[in-house]
């Protein structure tokens, strides 16, 4: 089943500042790009130099306000950086969306190379560490925000030979739960969204690891995970979106601490 298109939510963010990390692709690029058609100032980080100023062309040309930060958030210093940068132009956000990610290593646990493993960790979860403790005390400083953390799946139904991948998004489910215990008495909620087989160039290379790893063709591979899901398709990054975009406003202020499956079906707990 092909993925059908999806309207997006009508959220207004006009006069707020929100950061998106990993904006350079896939659902991170949707990210940035909704967000700042809903009128929000949206600053959006990645390592890509040419796709990020291609999509800081593509929303002022769409009339919208963003501002493109390079940066390679698997290294803390650079992490450390661009925030500062960041908070010397802005004096914080109000909306912080961590979504920069890797896949990691496919591959048994006796053979996966410590250096992937540790990239992975510092990747997907060490820079929303860094990124959050990073900007919490502005946020403190303008009344309270909202942090969302886009996880996966997997935080929840690991696959097979993805030990470091499931390890970090499980990590983000825990970092959020406990960020919302504690920084919610500030006016700060903290929530995890959690998509699976979104469509895109991202999902395509997980299947093509996955068929690698399990010895079918790519096909078998993408067959066997859609039907997974009751709606037997991939879900659209628009979904992603959605849920971001509600999840960070006041529609949704008495949400904090949860973990919102998006996932077409694949994952209903």
């Amino acid at each position: 089943m092909t993925t059908a298109s999806v309207p997006v939510l009508p959220v207004s963010y006009e006069d707020k500042v929100v950061l998106v990390t990993g904006a350079s692709r896939g659902i991170g690029r949707v990210l940035a790009k909704g967000f700042a058609a809903a009128g929000a100032r949206t600053l959006f980080v990645a390592r890509r130099k040419a796709e990020l100023e291609g999509l800081e062309k593509e929303i002022a040309d769409a009339g919208h306000a963003g501002r493109a930060y390079v940066a390679d958030l698997g290294e803390p210093a650079a992490v450390e950086a661009v925030l500062a940068a960041i908070l010397k132009e802005h004096d914080g956000v109000d909306v912080l969306i961590n979504n920069v990610g890797i896949a990691g290593p496919t591959a048994p646990i006796e053979d996966t190379p410590l250096d992937g493993w540790n990239e992975t960790i510092s990747v997907n979860l060490t820079s929303a560490f860094l990124a959050i403790r990073g900007l919490v005390p502005a946020m403190k400083q303008r009344g309270g925000g909202s942090i969302v953390n886009i996880g996966s799946v997997n935080g929840k139904a690991p696959f097979a030979q993805r030990s470091s991948y499931a390890a970090t998004k499980m990590g983000l489910i825990g970092m959020s739960r406990t960020l919302a215990l504690e920084l919610g008495p500030s006016g700060i909620r903290v929530n995890c969204v959690l998509p699976a087989n979104v469509a895109g160039e991202r999902a395509d290379e997980i299947f093509a690891a996955q068929a690698k790893a399990r010895g079918v063709t790519l096909d078998e591979a993408k067959g066997q995970i859609l039907a997974m899901s009751p709606l037997r398709t991939q879900v659209a990054p628009e979904s992603i979106l959605n849920v971001a975009l509600f999840l960070a406003s006041d529609y949704a202020r008495h949400m904090t601490g949860q973990d919102v499956n998006v996932t077409a079906g694949m994952i209903m707990y």
